[in-house]
């Protein structure tokens, strides 16, 4: 199984997915380039964001159909302020205008990265010291209640994938002295405990459904 992935941001997303992908699937090997890919590799395309990853996947889906050895084309981007099957009907209706010689996953990240990795419970102390993340946990306590039901944050003017953003920043701080979160760099989330923490969320809850789909899409059935 050969796969090549569309990611919607540039380096962060390409980073999280380049370590997340084998924990899924251990058979599966990155490597740089699509014209690297042998057997049982995947390889990462960069979208560019929102709405520049529509010529991206336009290309892609070329890329694929220009080669014989790519099983699965998998396509992953933010709902931001859309409901999930308000982006899934959006990307469907996008990529009904073409034929792909792979089959297409796509996944759905509702309503962004960052609401996935809030599903770690073990980043957020019972006690946080940081001000800042005493008032977001008041307002709405991830480690309880689903991540991706979390609302904008009116009192700082943040939509609700600011605030994931912020919400995780500030919890990674206070919890580590030395170790933060941005997405250019998200080396927090590249360990495979935080992973593991993030699926024992989905598995064991309600919670962050639309992980379903990353799991699922670097699977074989």
């Amino acid at each position: 199984m050969n796969i090549y992935i569309v990611v919607e941001g540039e380096v962060g997303d390409r980073k999280l997915y380049q370590h997340w992908v084998p924990l899924v699937n251990p058979n599966l090997n990155y490597v740089d380039h699509i014209s690297l890919v042998v057997r049982n590799n995947f390889s990462i395309l960069s979208g560019g964001g929102y709405p520049q990853y529509f010529d991206t996947i336009a290309s892609a889906i070329d890329d694929v159909n220009s080669l014989n050895n790519i099983d699965r084309l998998v396509i992953s981007v933010d709902s931001e302020e859309l409901s999930f099957n308000e982006k899934s009907d959006e990307m469907f209706e996008f990529l009904s205008e073409f034929e792909c010689k792979s089959e297409i996953k796509i996944i759905i990240q509702h309503f962004c990265l960052e609401t996935w990795a809030l599903g770690n419970r073990a980043i957020i102390r019972t006690n946080p010291q940081l001000p800042s993340l005493i008032r977001y946990r008041r307002f709405y306590n991830v480690r309880s209640r689903d991540p991706e039901l979390l609302p904008p944050y009116d009192l700082e003017e943040l939509n609700r994938s600011q605030f994931a953003a912020k919400y995780l920043r500030h919890a990674l701080n206070d919890k580590y002295r030395n170790l933060t979160y941005t997405k250019s760099n998200p080396r927090a989330l590249l360990h495979n405990n935080y992973f593991e923490r993030v699926k024992e969320r989905y598995e064991q809850t309600n919670h962050i459904k639309s992980f379903c789909d990353f799991l699922s899409a670097f699977t074989y059935t």
